[in-house]
């Protein structure tokens, strides 16, 4: 793949060339232009050409009526996720036995580095009405998913993502406590670090209230968290405090699982 760029020593890695290519996809832009290719990695439209070309050769990419959509290969791994996935595999039944208890829609967002993403989505019988779907990937500070992964990261990773967060607007103080700075930052996390939970309200979605717990894996990291999503205008099916019992014991249960069978 190295002779298909202009300047192959210098500039981003061939990984950074194909995840910018990559990520030029969303849900309103699916399918891709060599001009587009061209643009975002700086070389002429015969060299994005031939980046293309390689790129459906293994299988990255399809050809599409002269442009370029997703490949077979982002297929087989999504299939490989949604079915195989330790920690998806692990929750599956206890999301399904949580939207039943509760009647609620049901999130497993999984941390990745320094994204949080909503890998699986059980509906309950009153669906909530949640911006961020299956799939994509959610914000870092605020929504109780947030809260509770960043509660349990350990300090130097936290202030990383602190500092390349401070244009997010959920650390305004205006906009969210948590982060007027860095010291009640710390403070607010190691609040919800003991209390083992966190409930936001509206902050993802004007209309949803959520209620999470974190999920560790096998060496005692935070892998994930559990969050039930319940309509903020409807009553809920238990007080609110029976609720949180039953996302933490869900929580837990999973994290056991991990723990005990690692994969």
């Amino acid at each position: 793949m190295r002779n298909s760029v202009d300047h192959p020593s210098a500039g981003p890695s061939v990984i950074q060339r194909v995840m910018s290519i990559l990520n030029l996809f969303s849900r309103n832009h699916t399918v891709i232009t060599v001009e587009e290719i061209s643009e975002v990695l700086g070389m002429s439209s015969a060299s994005a050409y031939r980046y293309a070309s390689e790129l459906s050769q293994a299988g990255l990419l399809a050809r599409s009526s002269g442009k370029f959509r997703l490949g077979p290969k982002i297929i087989e791994l999504e299939y490989l996720i949604r079915f195989y996935d330790p920690v998806i595999s692990a929750a599956q039944d206890l999301m399904e036995g949580l939207a039943e208890l509760t009647s609620c829609d049901v999130l497993l967002c999984n941390f990745y580095e320094d994204t949080i993403v909503n890998v699986s989505h059980i509906p309950g019988r009153t669906p909530a009405r949640i911006t961020y779907s299956k799939g994509l990937p959610m914000p870092l500070f605020r929504g109780s998913q947030a809260h509770v992964v960043l509660a349990h990261l350990d300090r130097r990773k936290l202030r990383r993502l602190y500092d390349a967060g401070m244009s997010d607007p959920a650390l305004r103080p205006d906009v969210c406590a948590i982060g007027a700075d860095w010291p009640r930052f710390l403070s607010a996390l190691k609040a919800i670090r003991e209390r083992g939970h966190y409930v936001s309200r509206s902050e993802l979605d004007s209309s949803v209230t959520g209620f999470a717990a974190p999920v560790f894996g096998e060496a005692g990291e935070i892998v994930s968290s559990i969050v039930v999503a319940a309509n903020t205008g409807l009553p809920l099916r238990m007080p609110e405090e029976s609720m949180i019992t039953l996302v933490v014991q869900t929580a837990q249960v999973l994290s056991q699982r991990l723990i005990s069978h690692p994969k």
